[in-house]
């Protein structure tokens, strides 16, 4: 071996021990919390030579998210080739989409914190992780298996699960992604929700929360008011550039008290961020509450669940860039969010599947698929500067993912 090409496999060497190094940095400690030395640390390796191969920590970083999106677009297309029906091939590439993050989870937890710190590198992963399913929802219409939907809004849906399905049974407790919660989502993606049975035009008792006098007309004093204010100002500055690059200094000068007062109030940055994180839930839960007064047939629920949800995203977009960034920030308020939002789902659909509303399928892995769907589909608005003022996503998108939703992807029979 020549000079030149021994000098070009040691070069890689490092180079790939860097990789490896920065990903169980990354994984670990998060992007802000890792460092250039961190790195060379975890790889018995001279800060100097780290500067060799990558400019600064925003490029290894890249580098890694960008062999995850390599790993999963790759491993979809393999699944996804062969002579057999699309609506089969669909199943089988989602399904490798997750077995390959649950033999890459670290790298996956990488690409997947992009979500919430570099927001361009983290809707270029997704978009193209999303063409190739669209790719093959695309050959799947044309092949006469799959229903002719918007390929690109199912491939977001689908990787709208691939995500929730990941982050509930792989990164949350790693084992549990069993065949069982594999076929539930199997179902959901292929058939949908809906039994078909007639929709129930029957309301029930409108539940509506009233508010007392001095609840809707006073407004807080003292403390109280200073709290307000220093939470109505974190969220603006939150919501504006992110946990990390928001000061405690700057929600005290908008809140206008002296930065020592934010200490009377909450201890750390984190904990007026994770507040606010429950006060956002607390909102959306009440809206949801409203618009669902009255309905009592599931599939009802779901359509005008879905339009409050991106309503409520459309009028209040900075606040959602907190629910993103919560599961990085403060991991047990981020599972805490998407748990509390699953346990009223799993109460709304058992109630359905026996009123013969919902298909008999396993609750939790629904649940959080609905979530997931939900998810994805407003990240994908939110990062093309969404389609409308009030809401979101334009109607036709809506009635869209309500129809994947509730009928699926596939012909029936597969």
């Amino acid at each position: 071996m020549a000079d030149g090409e021994i000098r070009g496999s040691r070069a890689g060497k490092t180079r790939d021990a860097l990789l490896r190094s920065g990903e169980k940095e990354f994984s670990e400690q998060g992007f802000h919390a890792s460092s250039v030395s961190g790195i060379c640390e975890r790889a018995g390796l001279a800060n100097g030579t780290f500067y060799r191969h990558f400019a600064n920590k925003v490029e290894i970083f890249a580098a890694l998210v960008e062999q995850l999106q390599q790993g999963l677009c790759q491993c979809l297309r393999e699944a996804a080739a062969g002579d057999e029906r699309a609506d089969a091939a669909l199943l089988r590439a989602y399904r490798s989409a997750l077995a390959y993050i649950e033999k890459e989870t670290n790298l996956y937890l990488v690409g997947r914190s992009a979500e919430s710190m570099q927001m361009g590198i983290h809707r270029h992963f997704r978009s193209e992780v999303a063409n190739v399913l669209e790719g093959i929802v695309s050959r799947g219409i044309q092949s006469g298996h799959v229903r002719p939907i918007d390929p690109k809004l199912a491939a977001f849906v689908i990787l709208g699960v691939i995500e929730f399905a990941s982050m509930r049974y792989i990164t949350w407790e790693h084992g549990l992604l069993s065949e069982s919660v594999l076929q539930t989502f199997d179902a959901f993606l292929l058939r949908g929700i809906d039994t078909g049975t007639p929709v129930s035009t029957a309301t029930g008792k409108s539940v509506e929360r009233r508010t007392s006098d001095s609840e809707s007309d006073a407004k807080p004093e003292g403390g109280e008011a200073t709290r307000q204010a220093l939470l109505a100002s974190a969220e603006q500055l939150f919501g504006q550039a992110g946990f990390h690059e928001t000061a405690i200094s700057g929600i005290t000068y908008l809140a206008g008290v002296a930065q020592g007062t934010f200490y009377l109030h909450f201890p750390s940055k984190v904990a007026i961020f994770t507040e606010l994180v429950r006060e956002v839930n607390h909102r959306f839960r009440s809206e949801e509450h409203t618009a669902l007064a009255g309905l009592m047939d599931r599939r009802s629920m779901e359509r005008v669940g879905f339009r409050t949800f991106f309503r409520f995203i459309g009028k209040h977009r900075g606040a959602y860039r907190l629910l993103r960034e919560a599961e990085f920030v403060d991991p047990k308020t981020g599972r805490w969010y998407y748990e509390r939002l699953a346990e009223g789902y799993i109460r709304g659909l058992t109630g359905g599947m026996a009123r013969g509303e919902i298909r008999p399928l396993a609750v939790e892995p629904l649940a959080y698929a609905l979530l997931g769907v939900g998810h994805s589909v407003a990240l994908w608005a939110l990062t093309n500067g969404g389609d409308k003022v009030d809401s979101l996503v334009t109607e036709a998108t809506l009635q869209g993912v309500l129809d994947i939703l509730l009928h699926g992807l596939s012909f029936p029979p597969i």
